[in-house]
């Protein structure tokens, strides 16, 4: 008989991934993961991430003139004599709760960042794809 145990051997959680992530890149380069900001590697994106302060910014208003303009066509939708798809509208009303108030809190942070590197003059230098993954 083997001594090992036959149980399977849960798999790894995900959960917290990327503020391990920052908080590892942070102390890589001497800085606090409040000086740090958001999380700036590119691991698991397709493309190359926007995660200065302005460009955040620039998101953030994208985001809430398209947001807007949900509210406005739902405003429409309601007020109208049309058949109300009810399941499209509330998937539409969550997916507006949730994307402008997360792009204001990250171009907040971020700035708030930017702005703590520059009175401590640190500087931040952007993790390659292999050096954000400790594990490869």
């Amino acid at each position: 008989m083997s001594s090992e145990d036959p149980r399977p051997v849960p798999p790894v959680k995900r959960k917290g991934y990327y503020k391990r992530q920052i908080q590892l890149e942070a102390e890589r380069q001497g800085l606090t993961p409040e000086e740090y900001g958001v999380y700036k590697g590119s691991t698991g994106s397709v493309i190359k991430p926007v995660n200065s302060a302005g460009g955040l910014l620039f998101l953030a208003i994208l985001i809430s003139l398209f947001s807007g303009i949900v509210v406005g066509a739902a405003i429409i939708v309601l007020t109208g004599d049309g058949v109300t798809n009810w399941v499209q509208f509330v998937i539409a009303c969550v997916i507006v709760l949730f994307l402008v108030p997360t792009s204001w809190a990250y171009y907040f942070k971020e700035r708030k960042a930017a702005r703590l590197r520059k009175a401590a003059g640190k500087t931040l230098e952007p993790p390659t794809r292999r050096s954000s993954r400790p594990d490869w």
